[in-house]
């Protein structure tokens, strides 16, 4: 490692490769300045061969936000790192996270940027895709932007067919927060289209058949192939993305091998709604 950031763009809408820093030490101000800009311009950073003990993961979360104290609801954490969330998937603990999904937004300040280093992978499989919610909003014609920039909808962790201890578990955390479609991104000053099929119910101010039709487009529309990245994970492997700006899809095409990933999440900010005058 020589402490120079390097980045490969690896698909035409997001997605870039770093090389060249040693992510075990401290990093000057001005690596951690271009991998912020790096993230902002490519929605997810992947990095390679970076055997991070559970400080050095931490440290390098830090470098994009506060991580949150308590990363999940779902998931259990390292002993002595409530920030770092341990998500086991095996014949026991079947995946449940090959949907199109962001995180958190249930939560009325949804996490802003997540860390997800692979500690154990299956033999084959278990790759997670990225889409850049940019790409879908600029498919978007002017007349369906105008129209979605004054709509908020709700969001909702669904709590169906959840084991009782786990819902009890979750207690009087938040499951419900109201967010706006279209979302102001401030330090990249324009708007990201803000809406995934696991935690988005419906548009608020519209019949259930409206906010139905125009949600399973939004939904097809953010899914497409086109605005996608695929990452096939190794140990040690680590993915960085921006939460407000990406959607994830895990593939659970490993089952029943085990996988497993330690997770941060970063302080986020209340969704800004959009309107374009």
């Amino acid at each position: 490692m020589d402490d120079q950031l390097q980045l490969h763009k690896v698909s035409t809408h997001i997605g870039a490769e770093v090389s060249g820093i040693d992510f075990s030490v401290p990093l000057k101000s001005e690596l951690e300045l271009a991998l912020k800009n790096a993230l902002s311009r490519y929605g997810v950073l992947f990095i390679r061969d970076q055997a991070l003990e559970a400080e050095q993961l931490l440290s390098l979360a830090k470098i994009f936000g506060e991580p949150l104290p308590n990363s999940h609801p779902k998931f259990s954490s390292i002993d002595g790192y409530p920030e770092i969330a341990v998500v086991v998937n095996d014949q026991d603990n079947p995946p449940d996270i090959n949907v199109w999904h962001t995180d958190t937004t249930f939560m009325s300040v949804p996490a802003g940027v997540c860390v997800l280093k692979c500690v154990e992978c299956p033999s084959e499989g278990g790759d997670t895709l990225w889409s850049s919610m940019y790409a879908a909003l600029d498919a978007l014609s002017p007349s369906m932007l105008d129209f979605l920039s004054g709509l908020e909808a709700e969001h909702r962790l669904p709590l169906d067919n959840v084991p009782a201890e786990l819902v009890h578990s979750i207690g009087d955390r938040e499951i419900l927060a109201n967010h706006p479609v279209l979302r102001w991104i401030p330090e990249l000053k324009r708007p990201s289209l803000f809406v995934n099929r696991v935690y988005t119910k419906r548009l608020l101010g519209l019949h259930k058949i409206e906010s139905q039709g125009l949600l399973d487009m939004l939904f097809n529309l953010s899914e497409s192939p086109d605005f996608q990245i695929r990452y096939r994970w190794r140990k040690n492997s680590i993915a960085i993305w921006d939460n407000r700006i990406t959607q994830h899809f895990a593939a659970a095409d490993y089952f029943p091998e085990r996988r497993v990933m330690h997770r941060v999440a970063l302080v986020g900010e209340k969704p800004i709604l959009y309107r374009p005058h």
